[in-house]
């Protein structure tokens, strides 16, 4: 069965067309200004979905007297939307780029700022890009907003909670010091009411904030930049966050399979028209980089020639090629010349020669004391008080600064033969921001980072066709929707950095899944247990294939195990307990590929856990049709059984575990009859 995932309807998780109806008639309410079309009473707002203030005042108060232009087209199966509102005193445009979904109750959206007039504008401020409100009114209904951590590389590491908002309450939400998820926030959340809801995504690498406040009437959602407070110069323009609502009503499980599907088929990257398969590579950085002879042209080879024997697709070397070292080489992004003489242009060519895709690490945003970019090139970086001589946050607001980064990456990729390019990005970049602004310029100097930011990994993407980005931010604190659009996160928290956080891995995969589709984690050792918590649509292996007594049979087992599991994480994602990183419970989930009608199951019993097992009931299947279910244990010992769709959906399939620390994998295929 094909790997690649078809976007195939699903009466359970697919929208009814009267849900996809009123969400278009809300976006023509507040974009197209539409006077006729009958919104969804759940989304109340059918002015402009956004504010901000000007030259002291509320837009609200005047944006209905400013000119007004509204196009429309057609694109595939989304409907373009740009809308435009002018100030014909200032000469202040706000455009709106709107995208309409046809297949999904789902509506996206850009604001721009630009000063079409002779000269500087007033202050513009507070820019909320989103701002709408929610039909919460009915105080005996409870409003909940669901949401996760974000990457603290802790146990706390993107786990789900839910906080419940009274009338009067308000709940604030932004990350910390300028990476989109790190540590306090995640820019997906899902805001519910009864059976209604909605599911958010902020896209902006930056510092983004959001709050809902419910109020006697509505919960009013306002979502943008932290800090904006400028003027524009003649001729200027300005984005702000994308803004992506998904309106759903029914099963909570079954809008989350739905926003996975928008975002897999409508923002994930894709090559030749497919969403990206990710890697099962082996990368051994920090088990090896001090090991002598590893971090050499010849060491790297051999590294390559063990994934290639272990049956890996992808060899994936990360910070040990340049001279400094990491941390302090950051900004040297030449190899060393004893260790690696020709380049890495041998190790790429190895990968090629052995059927291996190529992962190479950089960290381009950040320069250390010292480094050639600090010595050379000491107008590109950023400094804020404090720093080092020389060192600081590479300006990617710069256009010059970008140029020649874009440029020198771009020859690495070519003459290296590099086929995924990972971007780390181990420092916080919120104070080199703010202490680079003027009073009368707050936000400008983030805003043309971000800018440079998507506008580089574009012009990478665009100057090497089939290449994708890994997105790094120590581990996962840059994931947000426009990082998605461009990127996998590979190393989704640097809780991968060390073994035996197996409990931590199962919690991760089973939260980030409810809203990014494409990520994967590192697993250290190839027994069953620990690979199976961390494995996704791929892995970094990080196994100690120089180590006494390692097993390569058990290596190329559990990589066949992957690498025959991986479709299915392409498909609807089924929770089937509460999410823990508790060492006393079970923890299980489904993964259903609804075009193929097949799927596997995954549960874990943990170190302390009491429990010998559990009864699901699976989800998607099709109750008319019998299923063989082969159950594969931690020995990779496999027995079957068939079992109705019926069945299965309403009695359950009991999962027993007899020993604790151990796993089940359960894959499920269509039998008829």
């Amino acid at each position: 069965m094909s790997e690649v995932p078809i976007d195939t309807p699903n009466d359970a998780v697919m929208a009814r067309p009267s849900e996809i109806a009123a969400l278009r008639a809300w976006a023509a309410k507040a974009f197209g200004g539409s006077t006729t079309a009958k919104a969804d009473p759940f989304l109340m707002t059918t002015d402009a979905p956004f504010s901000f203030t000007y030259d002291g005042r509320q837009s609200a108060e005047f944006l209905a007297a400013w000119a007004r232009t509204i196009t429309e087209r057609q694109d595939g199966d989304r409907l373009r939307v740009t809308s435009t509102w002018t100030d014909p005193t200032t000469g202040l445009r706000v455009t709106a780029d709107v995208t309409v979904f046809k297949r999904y109750p789902a509506v996206d959206w850009v604001l721009h700022f630009e000063n079409t007039g002779p000269k500087d504008t007033p202050i513009i401020e507070n820019v909320s890009a989103c701002d709408i409100g929610l039909a919460t009114a009915d105080p005996g209904k409870p409003a909940v907003l669901h949401r996760l951590h974000g990457d603290a590389c802790g146990e706390q590491s993107f786990e789900p909670y839910d906080t419940n908002i009274a009338p009067g309450q308000r709940v604030d939400m932004a990350p910390v010091g300028g990476r989109s998820s790190n540590t306090t926030a995640f820019p997906f959340f899902n805001f519910q009411s009864g059976d209604d809801g909605v599911i958010a995504a902020i896209g902006w690498s930056g510092q983004w904030k959001a709050s809902l406040s419910r109020n006697p009437d509505a919960t009013r959602l306002a979502a943008g930049m932290e800090q904006t407070h400028l003027v524009l110069h003649p001729g200027e323009s300005i984005r702000t966050p994308r803004i992506l609502l998904m309106r759903w009503s029914g099963d909570l499980t079954d809008a989350h399979n739905r926003f996975r599907r928008l975002v897999l088929f409508n923002y994930c990257p894709r090559i030749d028209g497919t969403p990206i398969r990710l890697p099962i590579a082996l990368q051994n950085f920090d088990r090896y980089i001090r090991r002598p002879g590893w971090a050499t042209e010849q060491g790297q080879i051999q590294s390559a020639e063990a994934a290639a024997e272990m049956g890996c697709d992808t060899y994936w070397f990360d910070a040990g090629w340049f001279p400094g070292d990491f941390p302090n080489g950051v900004g040297n992004w030449y190899c060393k010349p004893k260790e690696f003489p020709n380049g890495l242009k041998p190790l790429g060519s190895a990968c090629d020669r052995l059927g291996l895709k190529f992962v190479l690490w950089f960290e381009p945003e950040r320069v250390a004391p010292g480094t050639q970019i600090a010595r050379e090139h000491p107008r590109f970086v950023l400094k804020r008080s404090g720093d080092a001589e020389g060192g600081g946050l590479f300006n990617l607001g710069a256009p010059e600064a970008r140029e020649w980064l874009t440029n020198m990456l771009s020859s690495r990729i070519s003459d290296w033969g590099i086929d995924i390019y990972r971007n780390d990005f181990n420092m916080d970049p919120l104070r080199y921001w703010r202490e680079n602004d003027s009073p009368d310029r707050q936000g400008i100097t983030e805003i043309r980072y971000i800018e440079g930011l998507y506008a580089m990994w574009d012009e990478l993407r665009a100057r090497h066709p089939g290449l994708w980005i890994d997105n790094c931010a120590s581990g996962g604190r840059r994931i947000d929707i426009e990082m998605v659009m461009r990127s996998a996160p590979l190393w989704r928290s640097d809780t991968c950095c060390a073994p035996d956080r197996e409990n931590w891995d199962q919690s991760q995969n089973c939260a980030i899944a409810r809203y990014v589709p494409l990520f994967s984690g590192a697993a250290w050792r190839p027994d069953a247990y620990t690979t199976r918590s961390v494995a996704t649509m791929g892995a970094a292996c990080q196994y100690g294939y120089m180590d006494d007594g390692f097993s390569m049979a058990l290596a190329k087992q559990t990589i066949e195990e992957i690498r025959a599991t991986r479709k299915y994480w392409y498909g609807d994602f089924y929770p089937l307990t509460p999410v823990s990183v508790a060492p006393d419970q079970m923890i299980a989930w489904q993964l259903h590929r609804s075009d193929l009608d097949e799927g596997m199951i995954l549960v874990f019993r943990r170190e302390q856990s009491p429990y010998v097992a559990i009864n699901a009931a699976l989800r998607g299947l099709d109750a008319e049709k019998t299923y063989t279910l082969e159950f594969v244990d931690d020995d990779r010992k496999k027995t079957a059984r068939k079992v109705s769709g019926k069945e299965l959906m309403e009695s359950g399939l009991e999962l027993r575990l007899p020993k604790q620390k151990s796993s089940l994998l359960v894959i499920y295929r269509t039998n008829r009859g």
